[in-house]
């Protein structure tokens, strides 16, 4: 075990606190105001002077200076989901539908400790550091590109970011090189049909059972569209039609997602997506409106990025391990930045079940073991440690 290790486990209180206390104060995507006001209040104890409302929302930056070149950038984002907790936890959410479901909360405390063992470190330091604390992760259009645009990653050589994951055992550290977590696409279509009495549907256009057709061949994209080494997936999840059983409704909404990996893929499945709608919808004497609206890119792991993230992981000791993860289909507004500089991005596991019942990000049991946090805090530190050697 490094004495990196030893100071985060040391901050374990410190830690705990700042992820209870955020926990039970969540905020939604873009009302982040508390919980940055909590992070500048840390920071400023720490003898930090953070950057606040980046790019016009909530975001923060703190810097810690060592050097005259280039930074190291460290990122953590704050917002919470609009579910209601059913953990059971004493520091449970005291918002009604607002839950860190998703461990931003232990981000943004691991990222704290992080930024107070390098202020404690500075001399070991041969980059200067910048912490970002990001809104706005879960609601697209995501925080990232304003805190771009707010100048975040000025004078920034790379970017490093982890994520807690609750399904992964503790003591794991995981991670892909190239592709990683998927580009995200919204996929919005309206059927316009002719309403009608359900007991005479030759005097209607029935946009249901077009809808149905449109939603079935929509799943022929990934498996006669898209070559078999490829991946992509296309999913409607939100149906809305109807308003009694004997009327035909003039309409049906459908929404749902698209995620691939590869550009050209994305375009590929968009394209296909238009033309069976609306060549569906046209066959039946029906008209498909069809919106795709823009989600994340993909988020791409920098291969010399990884390699120094991978380096910091084994160089922390005390069991670690580290894991290759095959694509993850979620998406992250982390991809905004590798668009910009060299980036990567890691999972932190904080599994341990029967000690903390094991559910799945964005569910409403959602937890974590808190033991886990100290890894991920030394593991933010020692890639700053690492930068520049």
């Amino acid at each position: 075990m490094t004495n990196v290790v030893r100071d985060a486990e040391n901050l374990g209180s410190a830690l705990r606190n700042w992820r209870r206390a955020l926990h039970a104060n969540p905020e939604l995507s873009g009302q982040e105001e508390q919980t940055a006001a909590f992070v500048a209040r840390e920071l400023r104890a720490m003898g930090y002077e953070p950057r606040e409302r980046i790019g016009g929302e909530w975001g923060l930056t703190a810097d810690l200076h060592v050097a005259s070149g280039p930074l190291v950038a460290l990122r953590a984002d704050m917002d919470a989901l609009p579910i209601h907790e059913e953990t059971g936890l004493e520091f449970a959410s005291k918002n009604p539908g607002v839950m860190h479901a998703c461990g931003h909360d232990a981000h943004t405390a691991m990222l704290l400790a992080a930024a107070r063992m390098l202020r404690e470190r500075k001399n070991e330091l041969r980059r200067s550091v910048r912490f970002v604390f990001q809104p706005h992760e879960e609601k697209y259009p995501g925080g990232a590109p304003g805190m771009i645009r707010g100048g975040v990653l000025e004078n920034v050589e790379s970017i490093f970011g982890v994520h807690i994951i609750s399904v992964i055992p503790k003591g794991i550290v995981a991670a892909r090189e190239g592709p990683f977590m998927a580009a995200v696409n919204q996929l919005h279509i309206v059927v316009h049909g002719k309403g009608g009495h359900a007991a005479m549907p030759e005097d209607a256009i029935d946009p249901v059972v077009i809808s149905a057709q449109i939603i079935t061949a929509l799943q022929t994209i990934v498996s006669r569209s898209i070559a078999p080494h490829d991946t992509a997936v296309v999913s409607v999840t939100c149906v809305e039609a109807g308003t009694a059983d004997n009327v035909i409704p003039s309409r049906v909404v459908l929404r749902g997602t698209i995620r691939t990996f590869d550009e050209n893929v994305r375009q590929r499945v968009l394209q296909r997506v238009r033309e069976i709608a609306a060549g569906i919808a046209a066959a039946c004497g029906a008209r498909a409106e069809v919106t795709l609206g823009e989600g994340y890119p993909v988020l791409l792991n920098d291969a010399a990025t990884l390699s120094r993230a991978k380096r910091a992981a084994e160089s922390l000791g005390g069991g670690l391990i580290w894991q290759n993860l095959p694509l993850q289909g979620g998406g992250e507004d982390f991809a905004y930045y590798g668009k910009h500089v060299p980036a990567a991005f890691v999972f932190v596991g904080a599994k341990n079940e029967p000690r903390v019942p094991c559910f799945p990000h964005h569910h409403a049991r959602f937890d974590i073991d808190e033991d886990a946090m100290p890894l991920g805090a030394a593991l933010l530190a020692q890639y700053a440690l690492e930068a520049g050697r």
